[in-house]
């Protein structure tokens, strides 16, 4: 007969330690066969009651409606909830209770199972009670993809001409082609953040892609990119391609008028359509252009100009 088992958790935030450790937890009871079951009371998110489901039945404990199992795991620091009926109790130690200055809930209805062994000296310390540690569990498959990562990087204001609608179509491409990326975004816009956080909300559901706000060393996020990322309107001399350019980072922008004067397609860079439905997604991936750092102009170009006007 299969064990059933269920995991409450009171208060489901977004993301979070306890999170990752009730999902890794069921999601490995359940391909041991034990049917799982997830119950809240209350979240931030319905996303992460999706998340859970893929690990679980997901129930929330409302006042009329009981839920059964073998076993209940309370996630955290909560009281029992008097719907849930098990014929055993256990209760995770998540942290240093001295610290957090938690008073220990359930003594005598539980078994305590903490995550480190100076977690559960602390309990047994402040409340006496026994407690059995074992350390939080990762899937078995954490970190075993070894497709290589693309790393994509835009240091741009963040304005209607600098074109993220065509940087969330191009970042949507690579999702549903299946490549491995990360896309870091440098840069804010503070005459009209209205414009910064609209943009940071539309690319929510791509968490491939990371808003870091302004910084003024952009060479952090240059050294190890594959490509620099500008798919602008317009653009005159963009300081962002120069600076790509001069570290040997090759970028992928737009025809705006005059680009062909800093990228040579498929030799420093590729030049995308306006519309970018046509990108060669295998092409970018796989053929990443190699070049020596450029510079196309120096102080010595204006040194000759200041010093012919003075002759």
């Amino acid at each position: 007969m299969t064990k059933s088992i269920i995991i409450y958790h009171n208060y489901i935030p977004r993301c979070g330690g306890i999170e990752s450790a009730v999902y890794n937890l069921a999601k490995l009871l359940d391909l041991n066969g034990y049917k799982v079951t997830i119950c809240f009371t209350s979240c931030e998110s319905y996303q992460s009651l999706f998340h859970y489901a893929e690990a679980g039945d997901v129930v929330r404990i409302v006042p009329d409606r009981e839920v059964e199992a073998d076993v209940c795991l309370i996630a955290s620091n909560h009281d029992i909830p008097k719907q849930i009926k098990a014929k055993r109790f256990l209760q995770w130690v998540h942290s240093d209770y001295e610290k957090y200055k938690l008073k220990l809930k359930n003594v005598g209805k539980v078994e305590y199972i903490a995550v480190s062994n100076h977690a559960s000296k602390i309990i047994k310390k402040l409340e006496g009670v026994e407690s059995q540690v074992i350390y939080n569990l990762l899937e078995p498959d954490f970190g075993t993809d070894k497709r290589r990562v693309l790393r994509l990087v835009t240091n741009s204001r963040i304005s209607p001409e600098k074109g993220f609608g065509r940087m969330l179509y191009l970042a949507q491409m690579l999702k549903d082609a299946g490549i491995r990326f990360v896309w870091t975004i440098y840069g804010d816009n503070s005459h009209y953040p209205n414009e910064y956080y609209g943009w940071v909300t539309k690319f929510r559901p791509i968490e491939e892609v990371q808003w870091i706000g302004y910084k003024s060393d952009v060479t952090i996020g240059l050294t190890n990119a594959d490509y620099l990322v500008q798919l602008s309107d317009w653009e005159g001399c963009p300081y962002s391609v120069l600076e790509a350019l001069k570290m040997g980072v090759p970028c992928l922008v737009t025809n705006w008028g005059g680009v062909d004067e800093l990228i040579q397609d498929g030799k420093n860079g590729y030049i995308l359509p306006m519309d970018i439905k046509e990108v060669d997604i295998d092409k970018i991936v796989k053929k990443i252009p190699r070049f020596e750092p450029m510079q196309y102009s120096s102080i010595d170009d204006w040194i000759k100009l200041i010093e012919k006007s003075n002759e």
